[in-house]
This record gives structure tokens, C-alpha cells and sequence, in this order.
């Protein structure tokens, strides 16, 4: 604790969050602070003689730890998102922000907007403090920092109904995101700019990454390398991240730590003269300040800051000569970034990175007993396994709670990739140095073009081998108990391997398994009729999996999934045929009849044995009068069995054995 000064502070921070979250008002965060001062006060005037004073030192950490937590709270409290009312939500049909946030995609753009002012039908204006929400248009020009005004309802953001849930909308209440709207281009009008860091950094990566795409490079490439170095994953194609995902290597594709520490090895690499001079401290500050600049065209990408923060700390610690100068930075950086963003706490990509570093400080050495004097090589490749199995070991269970997969192929695909990674990226900011200056070189640009292929290669090949990943979520009583016994074998290891810590972490560790099939969520079989206007589409569920279907348009079609058999029927069919299918004698445990826009109301009375089916439901291509007509015409037949997906939304179905 006392080599660690930071961990009080650090966990005091957390735990103040975590309850100022759930807690109204500034008044909760001064309870800890005042009683905290009181105690202090109280241990001062003890302290009055020497004797006691020494034996009072201990106590000094309870009133820190009070007074950070009560930081923690009012901090929490400060930065909270602003929510609103249903009526609200309602009432206002106009809003006027800041683009925070500018991403195109093949289906339209999407921006992230900090919202100043509301406005409702009347023009009644309403002042908005921290309400970021999410604006999906069909298309628009704008840029980061643009102050806009555009028609819209907000709406609350929910996972896509026509699936079941991802957790989407958890992850964006995560980053402080609670509703969303839409509005059509044409509608949106810019008002005025408004100048920052963040609106300058977003214009210089555009202006880079405009320079990647004008390049000799081919599209995968620069689609790899906008990403890699610039951190915008949106023009990389599903099939890309879904390989790199299962082979256990996406953090290739996101900025994080290992592209900062990666950067800074090339300026450090860049600099060693410096080191031949004896200017050692002089050499890591100009590197850091490099590296600053770096993360600043890069966008500032939260896992870049972190980690920017962390080597900011260690080379002041190192400059002040500390002892732990990795733990201890490690430990300050996490406070810093709570500190000025409190919502960080609950970001996945937050604690991923802190718990995969703190993982490797801990572990990585001290399993490591190859003498690195002697056997450099060797040290180095066990090094670059026992990181790899350390970051997984100890992440493993954030990554299966968040993301419901367990990568397998981790340490076969990081050993081939990684290595040759550093390389790559100074490689690609060489060429990019270039092409900033007007030249483009050909022959390194065919070296990019052939190093990306590569890497996509290894990703594909290794995971054709078998399953690369395991498609299972683990509950948070296991995610607890699993890193409660990585810390305190972790404690053991830096205590001089304590038998009864050891002991009780391993027994933490194993119970966590046990407890994994104990708690896992049972994923029922079944299927979602999706509300989906121009497609015909099912979602089909076996257990974890899930495929999407697409009927054909103007057809009688027919699937079974799981003993459940559904027609669709989207024109003037012949009723002797299909009353073949409907007639069938083959048992299903449920039937279910999809009545698209070719499909007459008139022909209802004709269909075959409509009471065999559990539900028709009616495709929001069918238009609203005749929806209506065919609505009517059902009920005076007796059927009360019709689900409208235009009115009711999708039509999903559990399948229970």
C-alpha cells in the first residue's frame, strides 16, 4: 500500500462512482469529505506527541479515503447525463448542437451531437447540460465541432427489435448516450463552427486519411491502415472484424495500448543518438511529447489517452527516480481519467486495457525465469507468450460479459502477428510521411498492400482450423469472483507467495468455473418475424447461433426451423397447391402464416384451414387501407389471431423443448 500511493485515492475514486451514480444531488458527496476532515482533525491533534503519531500513520488512509470518495460522488453527480421525461420526449420537436462525432456508413451517416437547447412546437426553447445523443441522416456534410439545428423527436436508444437483444443500448448509456433521433439532411443546417482541439484534431484526420485513400494502396489496405493509425473502423467490412475478432486479434483494428507503446518504440528507436549523448530523460520526454502529437491526429481515442496518460506518469516517475514507476502510473492514470471522466468507469475498452496492464505488471516478470542477460532471445519469445497468456487469463471474463465470446486462437495468431506488427506501422508512417510531402512511393506501398493480405491470411487460415472462438456470456457474480482471485494471487505473488493467499485465490478461480454453468442464461431455440418493409426476413436462433432468412417476394415459400413450420404467401396463389402444404399431414409443434402485399383480403375466406395456424401475421408491405380491410374482414370470420408488424412490431417466438 505504501509503494502504491495511489491505490487508495484510486479505489476511494471507484467507490465514490459507483455510488454518487445511483445517488441524487452534490449534498451526498459532502458527507464523506466533511467526515473525513473531522477524522483527520481528530488524528491531528493525537498526533501531537510523536509516540502516538507513529502509531496513528496507518489511520491517515481512512480520512483519504473518505475525502476521494466523496470526489468520487460529487464528480459522478457532476457529470451525469441529463434525462428526460416521456412527456419530454414528446414535447420537443427541434434540438441545436455540437457534432462531437461524424461516422458515414454505406446506409447513411451517423453523428454523435452534444445537445445545447430544445425547442418545442411553439418555439419554447430549453437549455440542456451533458445530453449527447446519437443523429441518424440519410447523408450530410458536416464536420467535428459544426454547431447544427435540425427537426427531430428523440427517442429513447433500444437494441434493434427485430433482433433479440445485444446490448447495445447498455453500452451506449455506458458512454453517457440515452437517446437517439433522426433527421433528413436536407434539414439540417449548419449555424456556425465552433473551434477546439477536438474539432481541429477531427479536421487534420481527415485531411490524413483523405491522403491515405488518394495513395497507390489498394481499398482493403487503406481501409486496414485508416483504421490502425487513425483509429476509424467504419470503412472496414464486417467480414474483416468478424476475422480478426475470432482469431482474438481485434485490438489490431482499435487504437489502444499496444499501438502507443508500438509508436513510441519507433520514436524511441528514432531518437537513440540522444541515448549515445547521455541526454537518457531528454530523450523519453521528447518522445513523449511525439507520441502527444501523435494521439492528437489520431482523434484523442479514449484507449489512446489512457494510454498516453500511463507513459506520461512513467517517465515522470522514472525522471523522479520512484520505485514502481509502472504500477504506480498505472494506478494514476486510472485516477486522472475517472477524475475528468467518471463515465469511464463503466467502459468496457476502459477496463479491458487497465486489467490487461495491470495483468502483465503483475504476472508477466515474475513468471518469466529465463535470464534475459544470458538467453536474450529466449526471454524475449517467453515474454511475448506469457504477456499474451497473462492479458487473456486475467480479461477473459470482461470479454465473454460483454461481448458473449471467448476467443481461442489467441496465442498462436499474437505470436505470428505481433511481432511483425511494429514493423508494419513504421512502415506505414514512413510511407504516410511521404505522402504528406507529395510523394508517393510505389514499391512501399505494394509492401503495405502484401503485409495486410498477410495478416488477413494468418487470421483465416489459423481459424480454420477449428472453432476459434466460443460463443459464451458469463454472469457478473463470476466476472467478480474470477478477478477477486486473480488479485489476490497477484498480491500473494508480490508479497513473496503467501500460501493462504494463494490458496484462497485458487479456490476463487476454480469456483468461478463452477459457477459458469450454474448461472449461464439458457438461450431458448425460435425465431423473430422481422418488421422489415422491403424483405420477407425471419431471424432463426439455434440456441447461441443466429442466421437471418430472406423468403422471396412474390411467392408462396415455406421454412421450418425447429418443428415450426411458417408460409409466407406474397401473391394470388393456387389454392389447390396450397392447400397441399397447408393440409399436410406431417405434425409441427407450431404453424405460422406471413401474409405479404401480394396477398388479396378477398382471398382470406378461401385459405385452407386457417385454424391450424397459431398466428398470421400481416408484412408491413401490405398497405394500411388494406391492412385495415384484411384486419376487418378476419374478425368477421372469427380470427383473432392476426399480429400486424407495422402495428405490433416484430413477431417473435420462443421454442421450448
Amino acid at each position: 500500500m505504501y509503494d502504491l500511493p495511489f491505490l487508495i485515492p484510486l479505489a476511494a475514486l471507484v467507490t465514490g462512482i459507483v455510488t454518487g451514480s445511483s445517488l441524487e444531488g452534490p449534498a451526498w458527496g459532502l458527507i464523506p469529505v466533511a467526515a473525513g476532515l473531522v477524522y483527520y482533525l481528530i488524528l491531528l491533534r493525537k498526533s501531537a506527541i510523536p509516540a502516538k503519531a507513529l502509531k496513528l500513520n496507518s489511520r491517515h488512509a481512512v480520512w483519504i479515503f473518505l475525502l476521494f470518495a466523496g470526489i468520487g460522488m460529487f464528480d459522478a453527480w457532476w457529470h451525469r447525463p441529463e434525462t428526460l421525461s416521456p412527456i419530454e420526449l414528446s414535447r420537443y420537436v427541434a434540438a441545436e448542437g455540437e457534432v462531437r462525432e461524424t461516422i458515414s456508413r454505406a446506409n447513411g451517416d451517423r453523428l454523435v451531437v452534444d445537445i445545447s437547447h430544445l425547442s418545442d412546437s411553439a418555439g419554447n426553447l430549453r437549455g440542456c447540460d451533458n445530453l449527447r445523443i446519437v443523429l441518424q441522416t440519410d447523408g450530410v456534410t458536416l464536420d467535428v465541432g459544426d454547431i447544427i439545428l435540425f427537426p427531430a423527436r428523440l427517442q429513447e436508444v433500444e437494441d434493434n427489435p427485430n433482433f433479440r437483444p445485444s446490448g447495445y443500448a447498455d453500452r451506449m448509456k455506458r458512454q453517457g448516450i440515452f437517446y437517439r433521433a433522426y433527421s433528413e439532411g436536407v434539414k439540417i443546417s449548419k449555424i456556425s463552427h465552433h473551434t477546439s482541439l477536438t474539432s481541429a484534431s477531427a479536421e487534420w484526420r481527415d485531411r490524413i486519411a483523405a491522403t491515405i485513400e488518394n495513395s497507390a494502396l489498394e481499398r482493403p489496405t487503406v481501409n486496414f491502415l485508416v483504421a490502425l493509425l487513425l483509429g476509424d473502423r467504419s470503412l472496414l467490412s464486417d467480414d474483416v472484424r468478424e476475422t480478426f475478432s475470432n482469431a482474438g486479434v481485434a485490438h489490431v483494428l482499435a487504437l489502444s495500448g499496444l499501438h502507443v507503446a508500438i509508436v513510441m518504440g519507433i520514436i524511441l528507436f528514432l531518437l537513440f543518438p540522444m541515448k549515445l549523448l547521455g541526454m537518457h530523460r531528454l530523450r523519453f520526454w521528447i518522445a513523449l511529447i511525439v507520441l502527444w502529437g501523435y494521439a492528437y491526429l489520431s482523434g484523442l481515442a479514449p484507449s489512446t489517452v489512457r494510454a498516453c496518460v500511463m507513459t506520461s506518469f512513467v517517465i515522470l516517475a522514472m525522471s523522479l527516480q520512484r520505485r514502481n514507476a509502472s504500477g504506480n502510473a498505472l494506478l494514476a492514470s486510472a485516477f486522472a481519467i475517472l477524475l475528468f471522466d467518471p463515465a469511464a468507469l463503466f467502459d468496457a475498452g476502459m477496463q479491458l486495457s487497465f486489467i490487461c496492464v495491470a495483468g502483465i505488471l503483475t504476472f508477466a516478470g515474475q513468471l518469466n525465469n529465463v535470464n534475459r542477460h544470458f538467453h536474450p532471445w529466449l526471454h524475449s519469445i517467453v515474454s511475448a507468450i506469457l504477456v499474451s497468456l497473462v492479458a487473456t487469463g486475467c480479461s477473459w471474463v470482461l470479454v465473454s460479459y460483454y461481448f458473449s465470446k471467448i476467443p481461442l486462437l489467441f496465442l498462436p495468431v499474437n505470436l505470428v502477428l505481433l511481432p511483425l506488427l511494429p514493423p508494419y506501422v513504421g512502415t506505414a508512417l514512413l510511407y504516410l510521411a511521404f505522402l504528406m510531402a507529395g510523394i508517393n512511393l510505389h514499391p512501399v506501398a505494394s509492401v503495405l498492400d502484401r503485409g495486410y493480405s498477410f495478416f488477413t491470411v494468418v487470421a483465416e487460415r489459423l481459424s480454420a482450423f477449428g472453432e476459434s472462438a466460443i460463443s459464451c456470456q458469463v454472469q457478473l457474480p463470476v466476472v467478480i469472483l474470477w478477478l477477486l482471485g486473480v488479485l489476490l494471487i497477484g498480491f500473494a505473488m508480490k508479497r513473496g507467495k503467501k500460501k493462504v493467499a494463494l490458496s484462497v485465490g485458487a479456490v476463487m478461480l476454480a469456483g468461478s468455473l463452477l459457477m459458469i454453468p450454474l448461472l449461464r442464461n439458457s438461450v431458448p431455440d425460435g425465431f423473430i418475424i422481422q418488421k422489415n418493409s422491403s424483405d420477407i426476413s425471419l431471424a432463426l436462433y439455434d440456441h447461441e447461433s443466429e442466421n437471418v432468412a430472406r423468403l422471396p417476394r412474390n411467392a408462396v415459400s415455406r421454412i421450418v426451423h425447429k418443428g415450426c413450420e411458417i408460409i409466407s404467401i406474397d401473391c394470388l396463389a393456387n389454392l389447390d397447391s396450397l392447400s397441399n402444404i397447408i393440409m399436410s399431414k406431417k405434425r409441427m409443434k407450431r404453424r405460422y402464416m406471413i401474409l405479404g402485399s401480394g396477398f388479396s383480403p378477398d382471398s382470406l375466406s378461401r385459405l385452407p384451414a386457417l385454424d391450424r395456424f397459431d398466428r398470421i401475421v400481416v408484412h408491413p408491405s401490405v398497405r394500411r387501407k388494406i391492412e385495415a380491410d384484411l384486419m376487418e374482414k378476419a374478425s368477421a370470420y372469427g380470427l383473432e389471431k392476426l399480429h400486424s408488424l407495422r402495428e405490433d412490431g416484430p413477431f417473435k417466438v420462443d421454442i421450448s423443448d
